[in-house]
């Protein structure tokens, strides 16, 4: 995934600041507890420690949800 190996991967591989792992059923669970758009609009907002956008400015809200899918996947 071209975005989340661009723009995510430098917090969510190894949890920087307690953001979600990768593909982590325990991170990421208690998040999408209020649902996967909730999650995609604190992805575009940003929320805590992660800017707006995970500071991929350039990134549409397609890209960023396509990130978040690919976060999610398998768990």
């Amino acid at each position: 995934m071209y975005i989340y190996n661009n723009n995510c991967v430098a917090c969510h591989s190894i949890g920087v600041l307690n953001a979600p792992k990768l593909q982590n059923a325990a991170d990421w669970s208690p998040r999408l507890e209020k649902g996967f758009d909730a999650v995609w609009q604190n992805a575009i907002d940003g929320l805590g420690a992660m800017p707006l956008k995970g500071a991929c400015v350039d990134c549409s809200d397609d890209e960023l949800k396509a990130a978040i899918e690919y976060m999610i996947e398998g768990i």
